[in-house]
């Protein structure tokens, strides 16, 4: 079979590779397409130090069963199948208290070992579940990003009334504007510097956008949160910007979550004193749990949040180099990027 594989931190490329055999609570799915997410492009540097080499990456996937191992009856083949790629222990404390995001003994498809930039891969058939027929592979395959909104959502609480502001207008932080306005807040104001992006984020609930190269753009910020600052701030950026500007604009008791991925070296000042008048809520978003991702299929299959727009373009596995310069070169033309193996 066709995928693409990490021998090193040096080595990443297109190889030939044998088709696996499931384990007895395995399935061997068949990939159809698979999301290109920043955290690909960080494993393709050679900079990753949370990955197991060698391995196939690929962790947002869908596909349909091709068969199943000797102890799997709840699934057959032909089903569609979207994957929960964190495979927790489940008997670690944290997994006991279900925290299974912060499994002490987690493993991971695409990082840790084979994952879906491939044409098969062999998933534990505990973690794999069912895809609706109305719904694509292309949808399908965003549940775990959609899974990364709703885990935000739901850690920084927000709730009716709230004045939300979303920095950083990428696939994370435009599935979380969706999951969030289920929770009816007064206002979600996304920021950002990419005018196509922000356009898109009026359509996907926002009620409002800034971008933040423009002049007064802060002072539009403070404005539009009626002076009080922010009630929740999601940092979905990850830039050396981002966690200052949501430190600046928020309010008393505000909940920032920082989802937002930085280079381990960078750092900012921080303001103790700030954020102790302010009793502030900094809050890490590393990762989401089951709950978040049964509930990311669910709202994609009941139609509550449309993920088919922030698909932006498709290329063929044979195409994964154009994939990767279209998802860190051209990100103006850009949301997400996938590729389809079929």
């Amino acid at each position: 079979m066709k995928a693409l594989y990490m021998e090193s931190p040096d080595q990443y490329g297109m190889t030939d590779q044998p088709i696996p055999k499931p384990l007895d609570d395995e399935v061997l799915i068949r990939v159809h397409k698979a999301g290109l997410c920043h955290s690909d492009i960080i494993i393709r540097s050679g900079k990753a130090d949370h990955v197991l080499y060698p391995f196939i990456p690929g962790h947002e996937f869908a596909g349909v069963i091709e068969t199943t191992g000797k102890q799997v009856c709840h699934l057959q083949s032909g089903d569609r199948v979207t994957v929960h790629t964190i495979l927790a222990c489940g008997l670690c404390p944290a997994c006991r208290r279900g925290d299974n995001a912060s499994c002490e003994n987690y493993d991971e498809l695409g990082s840790r070992r084979n994952g879906g930039f491939a044409e098969y891969c062999t998933v534990p058939a505990r973690w794999v579940f069912k895809v609706a027929d109305h719904l694509s592979f292309e949808e399908a395959a965003l549940t775990e990003p959609l899974a990364n909104a709703c885990a935000a959502v739901r850690v920084c609480d927000i709730q009716e009334g709230d004045r939300v502001v979303i920095i950083g207008p990428g696939p994370i932080g435009l599935l979380a504007i969706q999951v969030a306005r289920l929770n009816h807040p007064a206002s979600i104001v996304l920021v950002g510097t990419r005018q196509a992006r922000l356009a898109q984020g009026l359509k996907m609930g926002a009620t409002h956008t800034i971008n933040i190269r423009e002049e007064n753009a802060q002072d539009q910020l403070v404005d539009l949160l009626e002076n009080k600052g922010a009630d929740v701030v999601l940092e979905c950026a990850g830039t050396p910007s981002a966690l200052p500007l949501a430190l600046d604009i928020a309010g008393r008791n505000c909940r920032i979550g920082i989802e937002g991925s930085m280079d381990i070296e960078e750092s900012i000042p921080i303001y103790p004193r700030r954020i102790l008048v302010n009793a502030m809520h900094l809050i890490g978003i590393c990762g989401w749990r089951t709950e978040d991702f049964t509930r990311a299929l669910s709202l994609m299959t009941d139609g509550k949040v449309e993920v088919k727009q922030i698909i932006t373009q498709i290329y063929s596995l044979d195409g994964w180099e154009q994939a990767f310069d279209m998802a860190t070169k051209q990100k103006d033309d850009s949301i997400k990027v996938e590729l389809s193996m079929t």
